[in-house]
């Protein structure tokens, strides 16, 4: 579907944000920006400090430089060299009013991204985002009831109970075996996430999932293989087509589970796309996924991850929903879109095209 002659997007990537999850989502920030395509986009890194504040970096252009200047602008905001560039958030919102941004593109993983807080800003600015709208985000993101969601719609889930501040202790509740995984309701990327073998490992991860969030979702451990799905919603001639792309197998080389270091240090795990699973079960893993997709009301872009008990007849237990999937090299999303077809760039305008049309951008 073509766009009308000419018309350039204005496009913010934005990225970073007071979140545990603050290096990851720079990182995803600065891989979107350096293959958004820039002959339909007139983009610009941002990224939100720690503490609030927006920096807005220059446009982004085609050519030799633009690499270089985009890692001396992420370096400059590592090195702080760029706070003075900073500016509050009232001041951000004016200023992409005033430049009438059309699209945000929201690489903010965690807090403050995948909660529903900044899409309710943008909402209530009148600027188009990728990714999930406010309900949607805020629902996937809380680990619970994401899984409530998922037993609505009758998808497999692990056994599970939460821990926590005004709940029972980790240790009255004898209904799951070990070992028993420990994770912060509302949070990703694996921190915070233990795997306990014994009553006091569940204490120890409890307290330390309590460190990040003040709930925790003990979850009994699936033996089977870990597989991560994206799905992405692409605008057609016809409407919104839901794609699940094909899945990956993750095997991690060294850890026991597939925790921060197997996810983001290059080696550190096995990641096999597509999956080497039979037809009927890649096909099933598919089918939960646009299933998730759907029953927690996600748009654009998600990624659910499973595990694939033995057997040709597994049904995949659901463990979560991203809905904004890492973008960074190791990131699982681009391997898939990659696999199905389609490359980084297209990856990337897909969701803005997406984000611009639900946002009732015009369309020859």
């Amino acid at each position: 579907m073509a766009e009308m002659a000419g018309f350039m997007r204005k496009v913010w990537v934005v990225c970073g944000g007071p979140s545990t999850e603050y290096e990851v989502s720079l990182n995803s920030g600065r891989e979107v920006c350096r293959h958004i395509r820039t002959d339909t986009n007139d983009a610009r890194p941002v990224v939100i400090t720690r503490e609030g504040r927006w920096i807005v970096g220059d446009r982004l252009t085609n050519g030799g430089d633009r690499r270089s200047a985009l890692e001396s602008f992420f370096d400059a905001v590592r090195g702080g060299s760029a706070a003075s560039h900073a500016c509050d958030l009232g001041e951000a919102v004016t200023r992409m009013l005033r430049e009438r941004v059309d699209c945000v593109f929201i690489a903010i993983h965690g807090q403050f991204g995948e909660d529903g807080r900044i899409q309710g800003l943008l909402e209530t600015a009148g600027v188009a985002y990728t990714g999930s709208g406010i309900l949607a985000s805020a629902t996937a993101f809380d680990k619970q009831l994401t899984l409530e969601a998922y037993r609505r719609d009758g998808l497999r889930t692990a056994r599970s109970f939460l821990a926590g501040r005004g709940r029972p202790g980790a240790t009255e509740d004898s209904t799951l075996a070990f070992p028993v995984f420990v994770k912060p309701v509302r949070g990703g990327s694996s921190v915070g996430i233990s795997l306990a073998h014994n009553a006091i490992e569940l204490q120890v991860a409890v307290e330390a999932a309590l460190a990040v969030d003040d709930t925790a979702l003990c979850e009994q451990r699936i033996v089977g293989i870990e597989v991560s799905c994206g799905v992405i919603d692409r605008v057609t001639e016809n409407g919104i087509e839901t794609i699940a792309l094909p899945p990956t197998e993750i095997r991690p080389v060294e850890s026991e589970y597939f925790d921060y270091t197997a996810k983001y240090v290059p080696g550190k795990s096995e990641e096999i796309t597509p999956a080497r699973l039979s037809p009927k079960v890649i096909a099933r893993i598919q089918d939960a996924a646009i299933r998730a997709h759907r029953v927690l009301g996600c748009a654009g872009v998600s990624r659910t991850d499973a595990i694939v008990p033995p057997g040709d007849n597994a049904e995949p237990v659901l463990l979560e929903t991203n809905t904004i999937p890492g973008l960074t090299a190791t990131s699982l999303l681009p391997q898939q879109a990659q696999a199905y077809g389609m490359d980084f760039c297209d990856l990337i305008e897909t969701l803005i095209i997406h984000a611009m049309h639900r946002g009732g951008a015009k369309w020859r």
